[in-house]
């Protein structure tokens, strides 16, 4: 009986010794697996979109408001009117109902809504201009802001379209404390729909004047700070 036990309890520890062994190699594996560069992007990259301009001008797109008058003769025809673009890319104009806009340019609305006043006015003459201010969308598009920055989320692209990514950290309030500044990341969405991916060194650029290394960003770009590891 003793013998009988003796075997049973060696048997147990020979068990426990290979499961303990066995549990530490997979846990150095799966270790070694999970090691991961810090400054790889969680997930933010995807992302990006590519923003379509036509002949440099933003095309028109829901919720972004428009500024449009119809004069005639050197007389107002239309009072001047704020529209913003529905769900539907549309907007409603007085006389002539819903127009379809989304897609088109301020210029091509003009053609479009000069081409349907003609039915009531002689010449009609049709000014069309993007109408924005803070809290409003920019219809020259956003960047978004992620990672260890002040504000998290989008940023607008100004008219000038000359956003550079300290500018554009600026307006997010900067970095955090934890921040990693010599390897901030820049994802863009290529028209073909494949990613690029730019390392920017703000630290270098900020203090030894690196300039150069401060590249200008696009819409719908995705900027990432990550954090430190030491």
């Amino acid at each position: 009986m003793n013998l009988i036990l003796r075997f049973c309890v060696a048997v147990a520890i020979g068990l426990s010794v290979i499961g303990l062994s066995g549990c530490a190699t997979i846990g150095k594996f799966a270790s070694s697996f999970g090691e991961h560069d810090p400054t790889d992007d969680p997930g933010f990259g995807v992302q990006a979109e590519f923003v379509e301009f036509k002949e440099g001008q933003p095309l028109i797109r829901s919720g972004l408001t428009l500024r449009i008058g119809v004069t005639a003769s050197g007389d107002s025809a239309v009072q001047d009117v704020t529209k913003e673009v529905d769900l539907n890319g549309q907007i409603l104009m007085p006389l002539i109902g819903a127009v379809k806009c989304e897609g088109l340019t301020v210029i091509e609305l003009q053609e479009v809504l000069t081409e349907a006043y003609r039915k009531y006015f002689i010449e009609p003459q049709v000014t069309v201009n993007f109408m924005y201010q803070p809290g409003m969308k920019s219809p020259w598009g956003t960047v978004l802001m992620t990672g260890e920055v002040a504000k998290f989320g989008p940023v607008d692209m100004p008219s000038t379209r000359d956003l550079t990514v300290t500018r554009a950290l600026m307006m997010a309030g900067g970095t955090t404390p934890l921040a990693n500044k010599k390897k901030v990341l820049v994802w863009r969405r290529e028209k073909n729909g494949e990613l690029t991916k730019f390392e920017v060194d703000i630290e270098a650029i900020g203090k030894e004047g690196r300039q150069e290394l401060d590249i200008k960003l696009k819409p719908g770009d995705v900027v990432f700070v990550p954090e430190s590891w030491y």
